[in-house]
């Protein structure tokens, strides 16, 4: 029985929860009238006193709550709260027909309590601002947000009274809903010019009403209030922050093309030709290409295997899916430093190496092999630094640059609210800092020597780009080995094998050895290995040539120079891949109105009920 009475008190208890759940949800409050009241002071203070008739429904209420602003005041104080004849008396305790305040700096919030209520009320509070006039030479004013924004509810009504002292005269009023002005039916100022009186109605939620009059300055012995004061500063700093920024907008990217004209433009040496039939000297291809470009790129590094290759020092077998390195018994005489980290990277203590091997154990040793082809190109004084860490310094100077800009940007203008123009530095910084991180891969700077050597191999370059322009390739075949590393490094590899797959003068490495090898010959060792099965036709010297080796090779001619780029390709694929990671109101400076208001208002803030 106990069991039967426990089962069936809890859905008593739910349905319970659950409908003072849903009559709490269904609370609600609107304004009947929401009066407010404001005389001028000869002091210039305001008394403000807020009048708001609430009307209650769906439950009980038992708090209310307002924000006042402190833009454009210098103080707020002599608060009060109160209901009818019941006043309010300031406490933290939270009982009935109490009230705090709480200074959160740019605002004060009040808080009032009283007994459950539900059904009309009427609460008023007000409260004492100073340094709320606006002084100007053209005429003073006093401009009030009465109804904030982010008021909770509806208004059905609203009439604000502005009452000024004896001896000063209402020259002009205006009123704004939502930022749009009001038409004159909606105010009117009596006979003596001493009162105003605003009527609007019907303010749904977000919606405000915002009042103003202006009198003759003069007419009351007013300072002008400090936040003026300070916005007048603010000002002129702002107008001084703009122009500053303007110059940097304009100025900091000549500053920076300045840079690059007097410290990154190469020495100018004329032409020396507009192309050489041999290269101008005996540079490895990969610090030839590193020259012309400033960078020790990866097809450097390929044109080192290639010219390794070339000179005896390793073959190259192609397997049926791999390549496979060998190195000869060739001595090490005649190899460059950066030559020989590059052997030792790709060898280690062995005499093969499958390609298939190195792949994501070689990327990380390319920034050596690097830094050796930029640190040869200081010796050879072609550069008086090494390129990359020019370019680097002047990288990083332009990502210091645009942080510190983006910095600016975001918080120094949060940082100086007042300053409208105060973020415009950092932003002005920004271009100039992605012009400075552009401009940076043309900051390294040749030297005589080096500008002139880098003219002539552009010559070498371009009689390799264009050479059936310049030569008649069936007799020049014999140079389609000879100036393979060049076009590599040149980045013309493909070009160049293309033009002279179909030469039958041109002679195909003979330090790569292609599949399928029914007839193949190569180098191993340093000596001839294998010839054409066949009976290809053979040039001078007992070498076959491309055309003799395509009756001899299964695959053909075809098939042996897409080899040799698929060899190129995979190459410099397999030695970069790496490992994937898993891993409106309150602001003055608004439109004018007749009599010559700046706009904007004092006032506004929040309010509401719980």
């Amino acid at each position: 029985m106990r069991q039967q009475r426990r089962i069936l008190f809890i859905p008593l208890l739910l349905l319970l929860l659950f409908t003072q759940a849903t009559v709490h949800a269904q609370r609600t409050f609107y304004w009947d009238s929401y009066d407010v009241d404001i005389e001028l002071r000869t002091d210039g203070s305001l008394d403000i006193t807020e009048h708001q008739s609430i009307v209650f429904a769906g439950g009980e209420f038992t708090y209310g709550y307002a924000t006042i602003p402190r833009n454009r005041l210098d103080n707020i104080g002599n608060i009060s709260v109160r209901e009818g004849d019941t006043v309010f008396t300031q406490s933290t305790s939270e009982a009935p027909y109490t009230f705090t305040t709480i200074d959160r700096g740019s605002e004060i919030e009040i808080n009032w309590f009283f007994p459950p209520a539900q059904g009309e009320h009427t609460y008023t509070f007000s409260y004492t601002v100073d340094g709320a006039v606006r002084v100007e030479e053209g005429g003073s004013q006093v401009f009030w947000m009465a109804i904030p924004s982010d008021v909770p509810g509806r208004i059905e009504r609203s009439t604000v009274m502005v009452r000024v002292p004896e001896g000063v005269t209402i020259e002009s009023a205006l009123a704004l809903a939502s930022g749009s002005e009001l038409d004159a039916n909606t105010y009117e100022i009596s006979d003596d010019k001493r009162t105003a009186v605003f009527n609007y109605g019907n303010l749904g939620t977000g919606d405000t009403f915002e009042t103003g009059i202006r009198f003759p300055t003069g007419q009351l012995d007013l300072a002008i209030p400090d936040w003026q004061r300070q916005e007048a500063i603010n000002d002129a700093i702002g107008l001084t922050v703009l122009v500053i920024s303007i110059l940097m907008v304009v100025g900091l990217p000549i500053l920076v093309l300045g840079l690059w004209y007097t410290r990154g433009r190469d020495p100018d040496v004329g032409l020396v030709a507009e192309f050489l039939e041999a290269p101008p000297s005996d540079l490895p291809p990969a610090i030839a290409g590193s020259l012309i470009d400033e960078s020790a790129d990866m097809s450097d590094i390929i044109s080192t295997v290639v010219d390794l290759a070339k000179r005896g020092y390793i073959t190259i077998h192609e397997d049926k899916k791999d390549h496979e390195y060998r190195l000869t018994d060739k001595g090490w005489d005649g190899v460059h430093p950066f030559e020989k980290r590059l052997i030792r990277a790709i060898f280690g203590n062995k005499k093969e190496r499958k390609l298939s091997d190195l792949r994501y154990k070689f990327a990380n040793k390319l920034p050596a092999i690097r830094q050796d082809l930029y640190d040869e190109m200081v010796k050879l004084n072609f550069f008086n630094r090494s390129p990359e860490s020019v370019r680097n310094g002047y990288r990083a100077a332009g990502i210091l640059a645009g942080v510190l800009g983006v910095i600016g940007f975001i918080f120094i203008g949060s940082v100086f609210e007042g300053v409208a123009t105060a973020a415009c530095p950092g932003l002005a910084l920004i271009p100039a800092a992605l012009l400075l991180i552009y401009t940076a891969g043309h900051m390294p700077r040749k030297t005589e020597k080096g500008a002139e050597a880098a003219v002539r191999w552009e010559a070498f370059k371009n009689y390799l780009r264009n050479i059936e322009k310049y030569t008649d390739l069936q007799e020049a075949g014999d140079i389609f080995e000879q100036y393979l590393p060049y076009a590599v490094a040149f980045g013309l590899e493909r070009s160049w094998i293309g033009k002279f797959k179909s030469v039958p003068t041109a002679h195909p490495p003979i330090w790569y050895d292609p599949y399928p090898r029914t007839g193949r010959y190569g180098r191993r060792g340093g000596s001839v290995i294998g010839m054409p099965s066949g009976g290809g036709a053979a040039t001078g010297g007992g070498l076959p040539s491309l055309e003799g080796m395509a009756e001899g090779m299964s695959g053909g001619l075809e098939n042996m120079s897409q080899g040799l780029t698929r060899m190129l390709n995979s190459t410099s694929t397999i030695m970069q891949s790496q490992k994937s990671s898993n891993s409106s109101s309150g602001g003055m400076g608004g439109g004018s109105f007749s009599g010559g208001f700046s706009g904007g208002s004092s006032g506004g803030g929040s309010r509401g009920f719980g």
